[in-house]
């Protein structure tokens, strides 16, 4: 962990942004009495190895209804995950992060598709079956492409809306190393954080939690994320701290002096999004240190969020005064704003965040990598 935030501070970074096909929406089960179901029991392994593996498992019958895998073990664990967009309704992300034990579902009789993943750096597997009567055995294999750790590069995602509870299961299933769960989330301008309205395990500690060796997670870490003022709607934007040590007091604005606690905490911080409208002051008034190149509207299912906070100017090219665009002219908003920041002698550097547990996307679809 300290050294992930070392190399976020001085070392070579690379981010990536990955955006894959459109997912179904939910389908209501028909109408009549319902089936007699067939229990389905499987594994994820490692196509080379036959190990077991923790792993992201998405179930879909041909008419468009979800199912959700369960742990077949004692000792196994999966968490059940659906989230839907509240402006795109297609987009949505429903899946089951499994541990690394055999899984078993109830099944009517039907055409189903399995799709396994894990991360980055296995390639997805898909898997359709035809179930009968009788109950089925799957092995779900997985093949690795690469594997970044051994070559000293590690993952992490710095927007995170998942508890401490559910985050070991999470780390191995996505095979993320680093993770920042925002324990403190303040949307009241002048509150202070420990009073936040979407607050999460703000009784977390001040101590790296290891899953295992190398996945990680640093338990205490804060959004500002303004929405209103004076109970008035009026959004100015959003910036984290991560990884410090005491909870915060400071109600933002004025942003002056959060700056300064995070100085003296070995804290970093990390701009959620470019297009709010404070966003570009922010970078050099509390000196930001990250930008979130891959940032929470890039989703693995359709893109969703097209309206932006603030107009495109004309010199992007992506329609002047513009403030709404495709998944491409947003990223590429993202990309050129971090440019001129850049160009302006701010030396961010680029990460990655998701806001799994709060939009349609899986915890570290979007990662940065550090050496």
């Amino acid at each position: 962990m300290n050294a992930f935030v070392r190399c976020l501070q001085f070392g070579a970074v690379s981010a990536a942004v990955l955006a894959g096909d459109g997912q179904s929406a939910v389908v209501p089960p028909p109408a009549g009495p319902p089936l007699r179901r067939t229990v389905i029991t499987g594994q994820v392994v490692d196509a080379a190895s036959g190990d077991l593996l923790p792993a992201r498992v998405y179930l879909q019958r041909e008419d468009g209804r979800w199912f959700f895998p369960e742990s077949a073990s004692p000792e196994g664990s999966a968490l059940r995950y659906e989230r839907r967009n509240w402006i795109n309704a297609r987009a949505v992300e429903y899946h089951t992060t499994l541990s690394a034990h055999p899984f078993r579902v109830e099944l009517e009789p039907g055409r189903y598709t399995f799709t396994v993943e894990r991360g980055k750096e296995y390639r997805p597997h898909t898997q359709q079956v035809e179930v009968g009567p009788t109950p089925l055995s799957l092995r779900l294999p997985l093949t690795r492409w690469a594997n970044l750790a051994a070559r000293g590069w590690y993952s992490g995602d710095t927007h995170v809306h998942r508890t401490a509870a559910e985050l070991p299961n999470l780390l191995l299933a996505e095979d993320l190393n680093v993770a920042f769960p925002l324990s403190f989330w303040v949307t009241r301008a002048f509150a202070p954080p420990t009073r936040g309205d979407k607050n999460t395990d703000a009784g977390g500690g001040d101590r790296l939690v290891s899953v295992d060796a190398t996945h990680v997670f640093w338990p205490r870490n804060t959004e500002y994320e303004i929405f209103t003022i004076s109970n008035r709607s009026h959004t100015l934007g959003a910036v984290f701290v991560l990884g410090h040590k005491t909870p915060f007091t400071l109600g933002a604005p004025p942003v002056g002096p959060i700056a300064e606690q995070a100085r003296r905490e070995g804290a970093l911080l990390d701009l959620d999004k470019h297009d709010w409208p404070w966003s570009m002051a922010l970078v050099p008034v509390m000196g930001v240190d990250l930008y979130e190149l891959a940032n929470n509207h890039h989703w693995r299912t359709e893109f969703g969020i097209t309206n932006w906070s603030s107009a495109a100017p004309d010199w992007m090219g992506l329609g002047g005064g513009s403030r709404s665009g495709t998944e491409r002219d947003w990223t590429l908003y993202t990309f050129q704003n971090f440019y001129v920041l850049l160009n302006c002698g701010l030396r961010l550097r680029p990460t990655a965040g998701t806001a799994n547990g709060v939009h349609p996307v899986p915890l570290g679809f979007g990662r940065v990598y550090v050496h």
